[in-house]
């Protein structure tokens, strides 16, 4: 197929002549012989044929690069990178990204499939609305029965109710969290390619889930999206996949790097919303669950490689060994909570923020944002909520404090909280 002078045009990073297209489809690939042609085929048999199809082959040890290799010597809308060394998923979407020319992407994983109207529907949707992402859903297929009746559908179509409209990203993530079905997948998201440039929406790079981030921050930065209720794409489950074999160092690893850039990202572009803050607030439980199950793994510290892991890592471990998480708060706080109208919490921590989760949590009880003595060492925002200094504070009259930070330092925060006439109580973390 012959392409016209206009439609050419030169991305330096690649030192090669890019044809435009309307979507360039990303498919990282490793050790899915098996599968990968199902994968391909669903692909260039779609409806839309203005697209292009990126595969990384990252490092793959079976015949993943010599099946590459035959695709693209056959349909010229095939582009195969092969990489010297695995670098994982991330690694492998972010090259491939370098590298698109459409002005859509579409992000799929090489033991899966999407159905042949799908990247047309979307693009005409996403054309008519200009949208920067469109959320949509899927169906679920098994390799094996045992594996049916072990493992629920991780990615079944929402049922909850939706506005057939345009939504801001925040906003459609709030639906997404109010009706617990909000799922990272990256093969159940349309993304506009300019969108993602502009806001220099990356995946990280050296762990796992990566996922997790990427739609985070893209939901998040989008002006316009739309979820649409048609099952796109097709979920392989199988065994041996990362969602199939159970938690290990390398899982808790990205779990928790996922909980860093996520607060990171929504401390520097001042995001507060529900969605944000719920979703940190799950990531955390997360990464607090598997570490109880994985910290006498001995080959948990070792995935921590290079040294702002390891720090970040130290941080984690010396929080959350020094007490034991208490699931519950005491019935007295919570009976001098509710006769408030708003509850702020006193101290950005790790106590203070597991107290917010748990408040959250109650469902009835409206948390207003965190307080600290001094900020110099504190974040500008935790969970979504500001931090401010208890001095520059302005409270409702009918609000409440909840001291959340060690006990030694009760006296001094109640006697600053005393000055102010501000009701207090006090939480301990054992």
């Amino acid at each position: 197929m012959f392409l016209p002078l206009w439609r050419l045009f030169f991305i330096s990073t690649m030192e090669r002549w890019v044809p435009m297209c309307k979507v360039s489809v990303i498919i990282p690939v490793y050790n899915v012989e098996k599968y990968l042609p199902d994968c391909l085929n669903s692909v260039l048999g779609q409806t839309l044929t203005d697209l292009e199809v990126i595969c990384i082959d990252d490092h793959s040890p079976d015949r993943c690069g010599e099946i590459l290799d035959e695709y693209a010597s056959r349909d010229g809308r095939v582009f195969v990178l092969h990489l010297p060394e695995n670098h994982r998923q991330g690694y492998g979407r972010n090259r491939g990204l370098e590298r698109a020319a459409g002005q859509y992407v579409y992000f799929l994983d090489s033991d899966d499939m999407i159905e042949p109207e799908a990247l047309e529907e979307l693009t005409v949707l996403a054309d008519r609305e200009r949208l920067d992402a469109v959320f949509f859903d899927s169906r679920n297929i098994f390799e094996s029965d045992d594996l049916k009746s072990i493992y629920m559908p991780p990615a079944s179509p929402r049922k909850g109710i939706y506005r057939d409209e345009v939504y801001s990203g925040k906003d459609l993530l709030d639906d997404f969290l109010r009706q617990n079905e909000w799922t990272c997948y990256p093969q159940r998201i349309f993304w506009r390619r300019a969108f993602l440039q502009n806001e220099g929406i990356r995946y990280p790079e050296g762990s796992e889930h990566e996922d997790e981030y990427f739609a985070f921050a893209g939901i998040l930065a989008a002006e316009r999206a739309r979820y649409v209720r048609k099952q796109y794409f097709i979920l392989r489950t199988r065994a041996n996949s990362v969602m199939t074999s159970g938690h290990a160092p390398k899982n808790f690893h990205g779990y928790l790097m996922n909980y860093y850039y996520m607060n990171r990202f929504v401390a520097e572009r001042g995001i507060s919303s529900y969605g944000a803050r719920k979703n940190i607030a799950r990531m955390l439980e997360r990464i607090q669950t598997l570490y109880k199950e994985l910290k006498d793994d001995p080959e948990l510290a070792g995935v921590f490689v290079r040294d702002p892991d390891r720090l970040l890592f130290g941080c984690f471990i010396s929080c959350f060994d020094s007490q034991e998480i208490n699931n519950t708060i005491d019935q007295v706080v919570l009976e001098r909570i509710r006769k408030h109208s708003v509850v702020y919490i006193f101290g950005a921590k790790l106590t203070g923020i597991r107290f917010c989760e748990k408040l959250e949590r109650t469902g009835d009880i409206l948390i207003g944002d965190f307080l600290v003595k001094d900020k110099q060492d504190a974040p500008e925002i935790v969970m979504g909520r500001r931090v401010y200094e208890l001095d520059e504070a302005v409270l409702p009259k009918d609000a409440i404090v909840v001291v959340a930070t060690k006990q030694i330092f009760w006296e001094e925060t109640r006697s600053m909280l005393e000055e102010r006439n501000i009701p207090c109580v006090f939480h301990r973390m054992i």
